[in-house]
């Protein structure tokens, strides 16, 4: 997310949600049907981990059994998208039901700036070039998953009359972003939520 997205999120919550847990994902599905919740699903696929990541998969798969690592990036991603789009919009009501208090709190205040500015963030996400897992960490019943995205997207920052204070409709920015998702595996809850937005650099 360039311009205002990016600018607020990896810089302003990066700065001051690094370590903060607890923005709900939504990923929320029937049960029943779901490979990643089903009670029958397991990890017979991953049998010799060739790397440390394949390893890592292969571990939490045993201790979580509902986990499916290839459900869990298309999950992600429909994630990351409900929260651009919500961002980007201003859509307080939706990024309510995304994120916890605090977390919601700095999004918010985000939207609130730039809506005092009166000025208008037009963002698209084009598509998700890529998107997996590149870490995975268990800390008693916590399992962390580090995601990187990269995406193509368009945004422009128009004032109130229209003028264009940033960025070009006609320019597709590629982005590659970070974040981590986190489940506690004892709660009934089948949501993931996503604990942290890593800056690149670290």
């Amino acid at each position: 997310m360039s311009l205002l997205i990016f600018i607020f999120i990896t810089i302003f919550l990066v700065s001051r949600l690094r370590d903060i847990l607890g923005l709900n994902v939504g990923f929320k599905k029937d049960m029943k049907n779901d490979p990643m919740f089903s009670e029958e699903s397991s990890v017979e696929e991953i049998i010799s981990p060739e790397n440390d990541l394949e390893r890592k998969i292969a571990e939490v798969s045993k201790i979580y059994r509902r986990f499916d690592h290839k459900d869990f990036v298309e999950k992600a991603k429909k994630a990351f998208e409900i929260i651009f789009i919500a961002y980007a919009k201003g859509d307080k009501k939706t990024l309510k039901g995304l994120l916890l208090p605090r977390i919601y709190n700095a999004f918010s205040l985000a939207i609130d700036d730039r809506n005092s500015r009166k000025e208008i963030l037009e963002g698209s996400l084009i598509r998700f070039v890529k998107s997996e897992i590149i870490d995975i960490s268990v800390s008693g019943n916590d399992i962390f998953i580090t995601m990187k995205f990269d995406t193509e997207q368009s945004n422009v920052l128009k004032s109130e009359s229209g003028e264009i204070l940033e960025g070009n409709s006609d320019f597709l920015e590629n982005r590659a972003d970070i974040w981590v998702f986190c489940k506690d595996i004892t709660s009934t809850d089948s949501r993931w939520f996503l604990c942290e937005i890593k800056d690149l650099a670290t």
